[in-house]
């Protein structure tokens, strides 16, 4: 399938080559980012605001994941995308973000993340 563009591709090139500069500025300074744990199974982390944003984005690193945006629907500054994440050229997740933007920048962030279906 082939990749599809996003608003927040920006954030998803940052975020893989582990550039915490630029992934933490694809956000606005009260941004709420809510995904799932890397750490709980079935746990969701909740972070606030810039400060904290790159904290974790610190912590975190650079993960082996490759994003890729496979659908996008926008409606003004609300845009859901669902994808696929890769390691190496193994497909491993599949995700939907809900992205609510703020002058191009990420305000909220909430996604959901399954392991992918060997099919």
């Amino acid at each position: 399938m082939a990749a599809v563009t996003s608003p927040i591709d920006g954030y998803f090139r940052a975020i893989d080559a582990g550039d915490v500069d630029a992934t933490t500025a694809a956000f606005t300074d009260d941004a709420v980012y809510i995904r799932p744990s890397l750490e709980v199974p079935g746990g969701l982390e909740v972070i606030r605001g810039r400060d904290e944003l790159r904290a974790y984005f610190t912590r975190r690193g650079k993960l082996p994941f490759r994003h890729e945006v496979r659908a996008c629907a926008i409606d003004g500054p609300e845009c859901f995308v669902e994808g696929a994440a890769y390691v190496e050229e193994k497909l491993t997740n599949t995700f939907l973000a809900h992205v609510t933007l703020e002058d191009g920048l990420i305000e909220r962030y909430f996604a959901l993340m399954a392991d992918a279906s060997p099919a």
